[in-house]
């Protein structure tokens, strides 16, 4: 993919997601994406869930602009009042 191939798609995951959600003792909480990074071949979405939020997480989502979710990835980890960074990861490649 070229770079303005990139550069557009990039544009898209930043234009249409809006927040991730945490699924945090059997309720999703929002918290916002907290960064995008572009690479050559990849695009990453970071999501910093803070002090405030402690307990069993199991899942995260990726939520769009219309409410839709975008993308889900499971987790087993029990969040203390430490802050937890966490990624999504989309890998470019030729098919």
């Amino acid at each position: 993919m070229t770079a303005d191939g990139m550069n557009l798609l990039f544009g898209f995951f930043e234009n249409n997601l809006l927040k991730c959600q945490v699924l945090v003792n059997g309720n999703y909480v929002d918290v916002p994406i907290q960064r995008y990074e572009q690479t050559d071949n990849s695009i990453k979405i970071f999501v910093y869930i803070d002090e405030t939020i402690v307990g069993q997480i199991t899942q995260y989502r990726l939520i769009s602009i219309d409410g839709k979710v975008f993308d889900t990835k499971s987790d087993t980890i029990t969040k203390d009042d430490r802050g937890l960074l966490t990624l999504f990861e989309y890998q470019v490649q030729e098919g």
